[in-house]
């Protein structure tokens, strides 16, 4: 079943390390097909206060005729190199269009349009808190994305081994669908996955989490591990259902990690595990990513990680 994934290039070193990202996880897979789209720069509102002169006219043009070539040259020499890779011509699509609305909601109606299954980028900002909270293009598509699963490449990922939150919600359960979409039919090139969970403490408002003895609550260690154990089950069944290697696939439970998040990248990092697979949390969006919850905290410390935010 074909795949379609929508890198949205910026022509920026960080949005072309997306494809680099891609090419390495995913040059095995010859179902996956790759739309490179762009957004082309604005004329600055400066230009456009009252009438022009035929010359002005005419700088404006050149302008916006060496912008489109700048970008061509950037995006053709990139398909060049995947092609000589072992990527075929038809796997890869350039699509370039001026600015409609901006360059966020550009790229969400395109994959939209598109039917894409997921929207691959960059991280952006001058710095993680300018880039989480100042309106950045990865968090408005991040925050805008009803559907499709974004994918967040913070920065140069080296390991194409993945890690998988799982917490027994939904979200998280199609985390792992998703991940069995885009890995089924793939030739097995030794990916390492892991389904990770961790033990959920008691938080506090000073921000430390308690870890409370299961032995004096309703659930039990063991019950708990049996709920976990039971929801890896079916969370490999899905993966070797789509081709996955049986002996490819971990499972952990951590029950003294008191801060989820930190927990997660932590795994990641030590584990050697470049891209982290997870449902969108919270109640809803605004209190997603402006209450601390663990999906923000993880994007804006991946550094030099992927993160799959799964809708």
């Amino acid at each position: 079943m074909e795949k379609k994934l929508l890198l949205a290039i910026d022509g920026s070193k960080n949005s072309l390390l997306t494809i680099d990202y891609v090419q390495r996880l995913l040059h095995f897979c010859p179902e996956v097909k790759l739309v490179f789209f762009h957004v082309l720069p604005p004329i600055p509102p400066l230009y456009n206060e009252g009438p022009l002169d035929p010359k002005a006219h005419n700088q404006l043009n050149q302008w916006k005729k060496k912008q489109k070539e700048a970008i061509e040259g950037v995006l053709n020499k990139t398909k060049e190199k995947l092609i000589k890779g072992g990527w075929s011509d038809s796997q890869i699509q350039i699509r370039i269009q001026a600015k409609r609305i901006g360059p966020a909601r550009d790229i969400l109606f395109e994959a939209d349009q598109g039917m894409v299954d997921a929207v691959v980028m960059g991280r952006r900002g001058l710095g993680k808190m300018a880039e989480m909270f100042l309106g950045s293009v990865s968090n408005k598509i991040i925050q805008g994305s009803s559907t499709a699963p974004v994918w967040i490449i913070g920065g140069k990922v080296t390991n194409s081994n993945i890690l998988v939150a799982v917490d027994g919600s939904e979200n998280a359960k199609r985390a792992v669908d998703h991940l069995s979409f885009i890995l089924g039919s793939c030739a097995d090139e030794g990916i390492k996955i892991l389904l990770f969970n961790a033990y959920p403490g008691l938080l506090t408002l000073a921000g430390p989490r308690i870890i409370p003895n299961l032995s004096e609550f309703p659930i039990s260690r063991q019950q708990y591990e049996d709920k976990t154990n039971s929801l890896f089950e079916e969370c490999e069944k899905m993966l070797l259902e789509a081709g996955v290697t049986p002996g490819s696939i971990k499972k952990k439970t951590c029950f003294k990690c008191s801060d989820i998040g930190k927990a997660i990248l932590s795994e990641a990092r030590k584990g050697g595990y470049g891209t982290i697979v997870m449902g969108r949390r919270g109640i809803s969006k605004a209190k997603e990513f402006f209450m601390g919850s663990v999906s923000n905290r993880i994007l804006q410390q991946a550094e030099d990680l992927a993160v799959w935010i799964i809708n």
